[in-house]
């Protein structure tokens, strides 16, 4: 009797810890992920970064997929699909807007949906991320960034004037983000904003 539940309290351990997720949904795009409607099923681990892979990529905390079966989607998983869905929890595949391969936590869905992810490292990107103007060359990117997703899937970097902008059409939470003097770093501050945004449009 001791060994069987020494035996039940070990893969449930091996479990935790290596994230074992088995057939976990995945979204083959932002429309499926906004219905909460995902469409594809794979076998695979969701793994956080190790701390040396946070220092590798600037500080990003993100995930990755391991173990991904069957092989012959590893490709698609890695760089096509939008996100998976993982015991109540959506996170992003970073790749279709970054070029980086990883997933990252969607910290809140609504009108405007936020995450934390890693900043573009090529031009074409950064560009349409809003890293830099459509006229501008490409830069030297570090550490984490927060984006925003807009109603029709689009991904941009959060930025004070960006916020303004997505938060124009309500007077009072307009003259707060005026007063606040939001810089680029202040990330969570403008999150906080976005989600009482979202409160609004609900």
């Amino acid at each position: 009797m001791k060994r069987i539940i020494l035996t039940t309290i070990t893969l449930l351990l091996v479990t935790t810890i290596f994230g074992q997720t088995k057939f976990t949904n995945g979204f083959a795009d932002f429309n499926e992920f906004m219905l909460n409607k995902p469409s594809l099923d794979f076998d695979f681990q969701l793994k956080k970064r190790s701390g040396g892979d946070i220092f590798m990529t600037g500080g990003i905390s993100n995930y990755r997929l391991k173990k991904i079966r069957p092989a012959s989607e590893v490709e698609k998983v890695e760089k096509i699909i939008w996100g998976v869905t993982v015991d109540n929890k959506v996170y992003i595949n970073a790749y279709p807007f970054s070029k980086v391969i990883g997933y990252n936590l969607i910290i809140e869905k609504g009108y405007y949906t936020y995450f934390i992810g890693e900043p573009a490292r090529t031009v074409n990107e950064q560009r349409e991320l809003g890293i830099i103007k459509p006229t501008e060359k490409q830069i030297s990117v570090c550490c984490q960034a927060g984006y925003v997703i807009l109603p029709d899937g689009t991904i941009k970097l959060i930025r004070p004037e960006l916020l303004l902008e997505l938060c124009k059409d309500n007077e009072d939470i307009t003259k707060e983000i005026k007063a606040a003097n939001f810089k680029l770093e202040d990330v969570y501050k403008m999150f906080d904003i976005i989600k009482k945004y979202n409160i609004t449009k609900k």
